[in-house]
């Protein structure tokens, strides 16, 4: 698992950040060096040192296996002896150490090179490889998060490695530290990692990490939202449900299974909250200050007006429910559905709940069965030519369960 780790993170980085960072390097970690050395003066070490690093660089940019050339090596040198705090000097000097029994000693340079800049892209590169070399995810993620501080192309680059990182072991406790502080890039790594199928996960482990304490970064985005539909849309409800409990998903309360129920709130952790239908001939909207949802459907409508996923054990539920119209409906206009939400499980759903004007209630069962998650869903069917209707929703109520009794018993 080690070795795969490690190979990840080196993958990751030879196709983005080599490739890619060498080319924002040349044109950022230093100003015109060349120029500076045309005019010899007492104080051109820093020059000796930029000038290395840019044609390193561009020699990594077209070869990422490149190595420090010996002209390379001595322009650092003559810039170490005039300007030792020079970072792009230290480094160069370091990385053409390769010889193995000089192993420590580059480690060290490089250190202390990473001590006068952290934002040197070539000392920083290299720290990441040796983090990726040891297996360090701390300092791998933490470097990783230095780097896309130096600027929009970084950012790019190595928002993407990080993304794609995310997916590795050992990311979600490396990384929870990093996006609890909420660095500026953290809303540009959210919108990249939920992207990448193999990391929403080890996403929806890390974002709920940074909404607990001592982070408390609770409040719910669209890029939360995005990762909680996908991850259902993939099977990981339970991931899903954890990840909208750490959002502030309210738990069960005095029985009550759905959530909001009571049209309290706007529903914010769909599909754990309401998923409302904004279709041009079904719709449904809710109104937390009176405390109602509106389900509008016209001629020829067909479907769930609003839905949301419920954990359920098989056992016997009761459905209560409030609902008014301007005008009468026929039985069977709006109705109550319940169906298995993991289409991985063949299940009968239970049969549609007609919701009937003014208050009432109905028993439902839940048939034994491998299925755990459920769409509950409120439905409208108006046929082709009918008329259109508003109905509106004071409450809806499912509590229980009650295991069923055994025939004969």
């Amino acid at each position: 698992m080690v070795f795969t780790r490690t190979l990840g993170w080196l993958a990751a980085l030879a196709l983005a950040a080599v490739a890619g960072l060498w080319s924002y390097a040349i044109a950022s970690e230093a100003r015109a060096p060349a120029k500076s050395l045309a005019v010899p003066t007492p104080f051109d070490g820093v020059a000796r040192a930029e000038l290395a690093f840019r044609s390193f660089a561009a020699r990594t940019a077209r070869d990422p296996a490149a190595r420090i050339d010996p002209t390379e090596r001595a322009l650092a040198l003559q810039g170490y002896r005039a300007e030792p705090l020079s970072p792009a000097a230290l480094g160069i000097v370091a990385m053409a150490m390769t010889d193995p029994k000089d192993a420590a000693r580059r480690q060290s340079l490089l250190e202390n090179a990473s001590l006068l800049s952290r934002r040197s892209v070539l000392v920083s590169n290299e720290m990441i490889k040796l983090a990726a070399a040891r297996n360090d995810d701390t300092a791998f993620f933490t470097w990783l998060s230095r780097l896309m501080l130096t600027g929009v192309e970084a950012r790019r680059v190595y928002g993407a490695a990080m993304a794609e990182a995310t997916a590795k072991p050992g990311a979600v406790a490396a990384l929870t530290p990093i996006l609890g502080a909420k660095p500026r890039w953290a809303d540009y790594y959210w919108t990249l990692v939920v992207g990448r199928p193999n990391s929403w996960v080890n996403a929806a482990s890390l974002r709920g990490a940074v909404a607990r304490p001592p982070y408390r970064q609770t409040a719910v985005s669209l890029t939360d939202q995005t990762l909680l539909a996908r991850l259902v849309r993939v099977g990981k409800f339970a991931e899903a449900h954890a990840l909208a409990r750490d959002l502030g998903l309210r738990g069960s309360q005095g029985g009550a299974l759905l959530q909001n129920g009571d049209f309290a709130a706007a529903p914010l952790l769909a599909p754990f909250d309401w998923e409302l239908s904004a279709e041009g001939n079904l719709g449904a909207s809710i109104d937390a200050k009176n405390k109602q949802m509106t389900v509008s459907a016209i001629g020829g409508a067909s479907g769930a007006a609003a839905r949301q996923i419920l954990r359920l054990a098989p056992g016997n539920y009761k459905l209560s429910w409030a609902i008014s119209s301007a005008t009468p409906f026929e039985p069977g206009t709006i109705a109550a559905g319940l169906r298995c939400a993991d289409p991985r499980v063949q299940v009968a759903s239970p049969a549609p709940i007609p919701l009937t004007a003014g208050q009432s209630d109905a028993d439902w069962t839940v048939p034994a069965s491998d299925c755990q998650w459920y769409w509950f869903s409120i439905d409208a069917r108006v046929p082709d030519g009918g008329v259109g209707l508003d109905a509106y929703l004071d409450r809806v109520s499912l509590a229980g369960a009650v295991a069923p009794r055994a025939e004969g018993s």
